[in-house]
C-alpha cells in the first residue's frame, strides 16, 4: 500500500511523522516514511489553493498512489462541532471564486461561467473519491477560501451563502486535482477554532494537532489490516 499525505504546513504533520520511520527526504516539501506495511509519502504544499494545486499536480504526475489524503487543521462554521474534533470532509467548494456584484457575490456556477455538473464538479461541489468504510469519524461539508475569514461581515456572508461545516484554505483545490488525476482522495481535518472575529486566544491548535495525529494513526492502522 502506497499513500500520499498532503498538508499545507509542516506543523500539521510534525506530530505524525514522529511516529513514522523515515526513509528518505527529497526536499523540504517532500519526504518519505514507512509505517507498518504502508509506504507513506508526505507532501507539504504551502498554504492556499495555488501552492496546493501546483505541488500536488507535480507529485501525482511523478508517482502512483493507492490513496491520497489531505490532512490538516480547519475552522468550524458551526458550534455543532467542538474544538479538537476530527472530521471527514466529504465535499468541498470554492467560496471565494466568482463575481462580486453591488450587493451580492455570485459563484462561477451562479454567474453561468461553469455548469454545476461540469467535471469534476457534482452539483457545484467537489467530492471525496473512494470507499469510506475505513473512516469512522463525522462527515462534514467544507468550503475553501484563500482568505481565512475573520471579519463579522465576511463570516456572515459565507454562512448565509454556503451550507458548510468547516473552512480551509486548500480542500477544494485538493479534491479538484485528485479528481482530474483519477486517484482515490480523502480529506481529514481537525478543528482548531471557530470561524468568528479573530481571537487566537480562543483557539486550541495543540489539541487539534494531537487529535489529528491520533486520528490519522488509527486510520493507517485500519488500512494496514488485511480484509478477509
Amino acid at each position: 500500500m502506497k499513500i500520499l499525505l498532503v498538508a499545507s504546513a509542516w506543523m500539521e504533520v510534525k506530530l505524525l511523522v514522529d511516529e513514522l520511520e523515515k526513509v528518505d527526504e527529497q526536499s523540504h516539501l517532500f519526504k518519505q516514511y514507512r509505517w507498518s506495511d504502508i509506504d507513506i509519502d508526505i507532501l507539504v504544499t504551502g498554504i492556499g489553493t495555488t501552492f496546493t494545486t501546483f505541488h500536488l499536480t507535480n507529485a501525482l504526475k511523478e508517482k502512483e498512489y493507492d490513496r491520497v489524503i489531505n490532512i490538516g487543521l480547519a475552522g468550524s462554521l458551526t458550534h455543532e462541532l467542538e474544538i479538537g474534533d476530527a472530521v471527514n470532509v466529504v465535499s468541498d467548494e470554492f467560496a471565494d471564486l466568482g463575481i462580486e456584484k453591488q450587493n451580492e457575490f455570485l459563484t462561477l456556477f451562479e454567474s453561468g461561467f461553469i455548469d454545476i455538473n461540469e467535471f469534476p464538479f457534482e452539483n457545484g461541489v467537489l467530492k471525496a473519491c473512494g470507499s469510506e468504510n475505513w473512516i469512522n469519524i463525522p462527515k462534514v461539508r467544507g468550503i475553501t477560501s484563500n482568505r481565512s475569514m475573520g471579519r463579522e461581515t465576511s463570516i456572515a456572508e459565507i454562512k448565509t451563502k454556503f451550507s458548510a461545516h468547516i473552512e480551509t484554505t486548500e480542500g477544494a483545490a485538493f479534491f479538484y486535482v485528485c479528481r482530474w488525476m483519477g486517484v482515490e482522495c480523502f480529506q481529514i481535518r481537525s478543528v482548531s477554532n471557530y470561524v468568528e472575529p479573530r481571537d487566537s486566544a480562543k483557539w486550541n491548535i495543540p489539541l487539534a494537532l494531537e487529535n489529528l495525529k491520533n486520528t490519522v494513526l488509527l486510520l493507517l492502522q485500519k488500512i494496514s489490516i488485511p480484509v478477509n
